[in-house]
């Protein structure tokens, strides 16, 4: 296999604040870090919410032209609406950074026929969950292999042994976006409520919150806009994150950011989260608010039980640290070279 100095342009269709963009920069910060040479093309300017390595080389085209590509050896599309412009490189061979199967979403479905059409070119992808690189395989006939998600290392968690008082219990991701299913978390919220526990509901999103979502359980704290610093502090300092995602979540990156601050988690028992939080969280069937409230109550109310996924939790985020993420990207890079 060859090895030395890697020419990597990431594609980007945009910079607002959602995991799959973070995903993409904290990788590009791990491969400088390890001497490759890192540049990214964007539609939008760089975000404010994200410490860039300087070493990396960002520029700003709307159109992602190919013709004003870097030098590179590989050209890395990391949406489904940037696949074409990595293939028409005129430099580098292309990959796809698969962080989830876009035409399983259900706010896009007039695009699902030209999403898979783009699924079905012969391009090499690099996946961030098992089952995504399975799906690649099986439906499309791909070459795929999975890469470590890049653990942000501001997540760390505080000196704790307890849950507080009250509680806090953190759902984060926008209502608007069905699949991620806050409509679910809140309910759960609503029940614990109703049972006399007394907790502080913290909301994390990218929007701001609606009319809809405070009528079912209005949250104590709204947090819009958050940035890594800030989202460490809000989960190292809680005690419970409900993570109820459906099937076409990707990966759950707030779910290993919460593992990697001794936060415990309730989250959905689909492919995504089995694939890295399985022996951590406690995985209960989606869109069962009822469940997620028993889960949720059992942990709450059992300092051993709390403590005990507080550990598990710590250990599994253990495995996507600097070193292991840095490496996995470097080496998943060099087999789309070799291939």
């Amino acid at each position: 296999m060859s090895t030395g100095r890697l020419r990597v342009t990431y594609l980007l269709d945009g910079t607002a604040l959602f995991g799959g963009v973070k995903v993409v920069l904290a990788q590009a910060n791990l491969l400088v870090e390890r001497g490759h040479e890192i540049s990214i093309v964007s539609r939008e300017p760089a975000p404010d919410w994200f410490p860039l390595d300087p070493r990396c080389r960002f520029l700003v085209d709307a159109a992602l032209d190919p013709a004003h590509f870097p030098q590179s050896d590989v050209v890395v599309a990391t949406f489904w609406k940037t696949i074409p412009h990595a293939i028409a490189s005129p430099t580098g061979i292309a990959a796809h950074y698969c962080q989830g199967l876009e035409y399983s979403y259900t706010h896009n479905a007039a695009e699902h026929d030209a999403i898979l059409a783009l699924y079905r070119e012969p391009i090499p992808a690099l996946c961030v969950s098992p089952h995504l690189e399975m799906e690649i395989r099986e439906r499309f006939g791909r070459p795929a292999r999975t890469v470590l998600q890049p653990l942000d290392p501001a997540m760390r968690p505080l000196d704790r042994t307890t849950p507080g008082a009250p509680l806090r219990v953190v759902v984060v991701g926008p209502w608007e976006i069905d699949w991620k299913g806050v409509k679910t978390a809140l309910e759960a919220v609503a029940l614990l409520r109703r049972e006399g526990i007394d907790l502080t509901l913290v909301r994390i999103s990218q929007w701001p919150d609606c009319p809809a979502e405070r009528e079912i359980a209005a949250a104590d704290e709204f947090h819009l806009h958050v940035d890594s610093a800030e989202m460490a502090r809000l989960l190292a300092g809680a005690d419970l994150m409900l993570a109820p995602s459906w099937e076409p979540e990707g990966f759950g990156l707030p779910v290993l950011e919460a593992m990697a601050c001794g936060l415990p988690v309730v989250a959905s028992d689909i492919a995504a989260f089995r694939g890295f939080a399985a022996t951590a969280a406690r995985l209960v069937p989606p869109r069962e608010p009822l469940a997620f409230a028993r889960a949720a109550r059992a942990l709450l109310t059992d300092e051993s039980a709390w403590e005990g996924a507080r550990a598990t939790g710590l250990e599994a985020a253990r495995g996507f640290a600097t070193e292991p993420a840095g490496r996995s990207a470097e080496e998943a890079l060099t087999w789309v070279m070799n291939r």
